[in-house]
């Protein structure tokens, strides 16, 4: 038992934030070397986001009850491998009026993760376990404001990346798979909290009013 839990922890906590600080160490070095100060600001506001992941991810405390589901476990780390790939390709910034677009879509998206997280406090995971159930703050309108803040700051990363085209595809592949968490998430929360279902019936998934 002891080498399993010591595996899950390699696989759910360390490999992870050493991919998101990789990357955000990519991004801080193109800062640092931009020939422009519009691609600085961009590479090191993408670097802001990597490593707050990065911190996220090894911060996060024990679930009041882990998941069983495999498929929800594999979807999760679908969702943040997609995210690496995309802060990967997007370490390539371009320039022009693309990069000042994605950097106020990266700092919008940035400002709003951290409002989330802050109001989610140790609820706060990367798989579909259980730590808790908030309905403050921005929770009060959807229930997984913290992955718009993300997918809100990934675009900008996408919109920004050299590659526009190939990093807006992985964008869009992570919108799915993170859409695809957020059910497996929902559906551990509704087995552990019955007052879920009414907190879903008033709350969009995703984006406010809208989804």
């Amino acid at each position: 038992m002891d080498s399993h839990a010591s595996l899950h922890r390699v696989a759910a906590r360390l490999l992870p934030a050493a991919l998101f600080a990789a990357v955000g160490g990519l991004n801080l070095h193109a800062g640092l070397v931009a020939s422009s100060r519009s691609t600085m600001i961009h590479q090191l506001l993408s670097a802001a986001l990597w490593f707050m992941f990065a911190v996220l991810v090894v911060i996060r405390p024990v679930p009041l009850r882990r998941t069983t589901d495999r498929m929800g476990v594999a979807v999760a780390f679908g969702a943040q491998g997609a995210v690496v790939v995309l802060g990967a390709i997007g370490g390539d910034a371009g320039s022009g009026m693309r990069v000042a677009i994605g950097s106020v879509l990266l700092a919008a998206g940035l400002v709003f993760a951290l409002v989330s997280v802050a109001v989610l406090g140790r609820c706060f995971g990367v798989l579909p376990d259980v730590r808790g159930l908030v309905t403050r703050g921005p929770y009060r309108w959807v229930r997984h404001p913290l992955y718009l803040g993300e997918l809100v700051a990934a675009l900008g990363v996408a919109l920004g990346a050299k590659q526009v085209v190939l990093a807006l595809a992985v964008w869009a592949v992570s919108v799915a798979l993170q859409l695809a968490r957020t059910r497996y998430e929902e559906r551990s929360l509704s087995a552990q909290f019955p007052e879920y279902a009414t907190y879903s019936q008033r709350t969009k998934r995703l984006v406010p009013f809208v989804v």
